[in-house]
């Protein structure tokens, strides 16, 4: 399936840079190259080894708003992986990045026409949701490709880890709440899930390394795929997220021998000679998608809240058996309580692994989600609480914890 990225603010412009390097190391072909990214400060972009230069946009050169490294006479280079987002750009705050997005809506519109709808089956806007520029701007762009577009336009956001300020929750959950009804589908990623070290920058690398591997998994399903069973194609994807609201991508591989097994065997393959793996047999394939469901999925979620579920299976083309197959689907049926499971998979010759990649679509039990609501709506009762409140409230978008309440999903799509 052709998929049109489209990156905001620092974490998407890492995150598509990453996505395009991916498809470059596994030569699965998903953007060609159809990929473009904003942000308020330009010193995201140095990041960016597999983005052209022209597909990087700055935004807001003249705007008040926004606050340029040198402008406090702070050093970029220091601190700047982990503290650009609040420092530089639009300092973490939403509404100055609407401001500036609307400012700046020519050029907006004008860097979107380089994106090609007719060459993507869907598009893709990839932000962090704590950021100004990718909840602020990030909600602009997302409105102006819905409005030109006819092909679905989902939403990938990361949310921020519980170590992060409570204002970044605020801006987090302000961002949920105006992403979901906007996008086909929003695939929120966990920070806090996925976290391992208390190095930021390697925990953020491993992410997006992940984030990369997934999407290309169920984006990439089915591209140059030959001889599989039941091949994926783009509608399966479509219908599946079709559904709207949150969905989540888990993903298990296991490595397979020829007939014969070792080392050797393997070698062999990956030389074109030799004998292909035999099939793998019914039980590990549902050990394998039940392992998949289970891990780490892009957001933890209640698995029976899914509306829709999505099974892929790709590997050599003599593992995978209709029965294995079927056993998966079954699985997944059972656990997740629809009947709603489309299930696909892809032949990759000279493959060593098989791969299980589920997507489970409308998720509407979503704790993550849940616990970023509480922290929002907790740091709006401390900012009433504080002195010259009138004026933080309105920089929080004025809402009130009444009127914060936000559903995960949508309950009937």
């Amino acid at each position: 399936m052709k998929l049109a990225l489209v990156g905001v603010g620092a974490a998407g412009t890492r995150i598509v840079d990453r996505i395009v390097q991916a498809e470059r190391t596994t030569g699965r072909a998903v953007t060609g190259g159809n990929v473009l990214v904003y942000d308020t400060a330009g010193d995201a972009f140095t990041e960016a080894t597999a983005i052209p230069s022209d597909r990087r946009v700055l935004l807001g050169d003249a705007h008040p708003a926004v606050v340029r490294p040198d402008d406090d006479g702070q050093d970029k280079e220091t601190d700047a992986a982990a503290d650009s987002a609040t420092r530089f750009g639009v300092g973490g705050d939403p509404d100055a990045g609407a401001t500036v997005a609307q400012a700046d809506l020519p050029e907006i519109r004008r860097a979107l026409d380089s994106v090609d709808e007719t060459a993507a089956a869907a598009t893709m806007v990839v932000v962090g949701l704590g950021g100004g520029t990718g909840s602020g701007v990030g909600s602009v762009v997302l409105d102006e490709l819905r409005s030109a577009h006819e092909s679905p336009v989902y939403a990938l956001g990361v949310l921020p880890a519980a170590t992060e300020p409570d204002e970044r929750a605020l801006t987090a959950a302000r961002g949920v709440r105006t992403i979901v009804p906007l996008a086909d589908a929003v695939f929120p990623v966990d920070n806090e899930a996925w976290r391992r070290s208390d190095r930021v920058s390697d925990d953020y690398a491993r992410i997006n390394d992940r984030v990369a591997t997934r999407m290309l998994a169920l984006f990439g399903a089915g591209e140059g795929s030959t001889g599989a069973e039941m091949r994926v194609d783009p509608a399966d994807v479509q219908r599946t997220l079709a559904v709207g609201g949150l969905a989540a991508v888990g993903r298990q591989t296991m490595t397979v021998d020829a007939a014969g097994g070792g080392w050797l065997a393997r070698l062999w393959r990956l030389l074109g000679v030799g004998t292909e793996p035999s099939a793998v047999d019914a039980g590990t394939i549902k050990t394998l998608v039940r392992r998949a469901l289970n891990s780490e999925l892009t957001v933890p979620c209640s698995v029976a809240s899914a509306d829709r579920v999505l099974l892929l299976l790709s590997g050599p083309p003599s593992t995978i058996s209709r029965k294995g197959f079927e056993t998966g689907r079954y699985l997944l049926e059972e656990e997740t309580g629809t009947v709603e499971v489309l299930a696909g998979d892809e032949s990759r010759p000279g493959a060593t692994a098989v791969t299980a990649t589920v997507v489970l679509a409308n998720v509407t039990d979503v704790p993550p989600v849940e616990r970023l609501q509480a922290r929002a709506i907790d740091r709006l009762e401390a900012t009433t609480d504080e002195p010259d409140s009138g004026t933080r409230a309105a920089s929080a978008g004025g809402e009130s914890t009444a009127e914060f309440e936000f559903s995960a999903g949508t309950e009937d799509a």
